[in-house]
């Protein structure tokens, strides 16, 4: 017999006195299952080897179910989470697995760091880590990730930074996100290397004091979302020659003065600035921006008020389809123009 021949997705969920799981007297057991979920088995350190097996999620489980795991080197994906005390990922698991495309590792509030050998996984194209309040640093091995097109950094409060030069061999690099890392002060050289972002977000860092320069070779950057950074002070003028970026969002920025000139920022459809109390004028440029369609300005009182159709800013926004100013939404020139030739 062929226990399970056709089961393609298996969870075990909520068994907190299962210890141990093996095939007995066949070691053709589920020959077709792709996805499996362990979930909520503190207890359990064994599982059995699946021939086929791409998608694997361990939620809180015991560290030692790692090694087994290690044993599926089929795996495209992999989901380590709540794992309270796992302290290190075994070395053989990244050796063994180098088919995988995505990592996931979250809510392991005692891991410091990432195998040192990870990148050998050169096919890795999606990285998450978040929620490991002790991880202090990432393997040197990340700058080797060549396929790598999605980094996501959240709630990491000990990283201080990248590995130096990490983003300078990560041409493949198309979304770069951290959040919520109040100990991450500055990137690594090198980002002006990253030619492939397209979206970069940076979140609730509360240390970070300024963004690397050469972002003016970020050409085919789409979004740029900045918030909640209370020591960074200005903005690279780097940022005005981005003629591919969409979205720019700065939020709770406290000490930003000014904002770099977008005359060139010819895609540009969204600006959002909220509660940058300091900033005092729009940035110069703007009223050449056809494209752009919606401006948000929130929680920045003087600058609201330059912002009304009375003030110094509104020749500059008068052209926007879609204006918002406080708690008031402006019509534009065009609408008020459109309404009084219908009536």
């Amino acid at each position: 017999m062929k226990p399970f021949p056709s089961l393609n997705e298996l969870t075990l969920g909520d068994i907190p006195e299962l210890r141990t799981w093996e095939h007995t007297g066949s070691a053709e057991a589920f020959p077709c299952l792709k996805r499996l979920s362990i979930i909520k088995c503190p207890l359990l350190q064994t599982m059995p080897w699946f021939p086929t097996i791409q998608h694997l999620i361990l939620k809180d489980c015991d560290p030692l179910l790692l090694r087994s795991a290690a044993d599926l080197r089929t795996l495209l994906t992999l989901v380590i989470e709540s794992f309270l005390e796992l302290a290190f990922i075994p070395k053989v698991l990244v050796e063994n697995c180098l088919l995988l495309v995505s990592l996931t590792v979250i809510s392991c509030p005692k891991l410091h760091t990432l195998p040192i050998n990870l990148g050998s996984v050169r096919a890795l194209k999606s990285q998450k880590i978040a929620w490991c309040e002790m991880l202090d640093s990432l393997p040197h091995g990340l700058a080797d990730l060549i396929s790598l097109e999605n980094l996501e950094i959240i709630e990491c409060p000990t990283l201080i930074t990248l590995p130096e030069k990490s983003l300078e061999r990560l041409s493949s690099l198309r979304s770069l996100s951290i959040e919520n890392c109040n100990g991450f002060p500055s990137f690594p050289e090198g980002m002006q290397h990253a030619t492939a972002l397209e979206r970069l977000t940076i979140m609730y860092c509360s240390n970070l004091a300024s963004l690397p320069d050469g972002l003016h070779n970020l050409l085919v950057l789409k979004s740029l979302t900045i918030i909640s950074c209370p020591e960074l002070a200005s903005l690279p003028e780097g940022i005005q020659y981005m003629k591919m970026l969409q979205n720019l969002e700065i939020r709770i920025c406290p000490k930003l003065t000014t904002l770099p000139e977008v005359k060139n920022l010819i895609s540009l459809r969204s600006l959002a600035i909220s509660d940058c109390q300091n900033i005092k004028s729009l940035p110069e440029g703007l009223e050449q921006l056809s494209k752009l369609q919606h401006l948000s300005v929130q929680d920045c009182p003087e600058l609201e008020n330059r912002c009304k159709r009375e003030g110094e800013e509104w020749p500059k926004i008068s052209h926007i389809p879609y204006v918002y100013i406080g708690a008031s939404v402006l019509q534009n020139r065009q609408d008020t123009a459109a309404s009084s030739s219908s009536s």
